[in-house]
């Protein structure tokens, strides 16, 4: 995992992160609590991100896993 794009937290302990691993997108689902992390898909990333209470949206989803719009963080 090379670089982290942008990341979403499911619980206290779970979060999906979007990763550009040598140009390739990747998603991954980590744990913070027990110390581990798992290589998922682009389908099981968007069905933990794109619930009723997210910003995350089916429009925005691009932007999300780039960084981009209102997923640019501020410096």
């Amino acid at each position: 995992m090379d670089n982290i794009v942008n990341n979403y937290p499911i619980t206290d302990h779970l979060e999906v992160l979007v990763c550009d691993n040598d140009g390739k997108r990747i998603f991954v689902l980590v744990n913070t609590a027990d110390a581990w992390e798992e290589i998922i898909s682009e389908d099981v990333a968007a069905a933990m991100c794109l619930t009723p209470d997210s910003k995350i949206t089916h429009e925005n989803w691009e932007d999300f896993c780039t960084g981009r719009g209102i997923f640019t963080e501020d410096n």
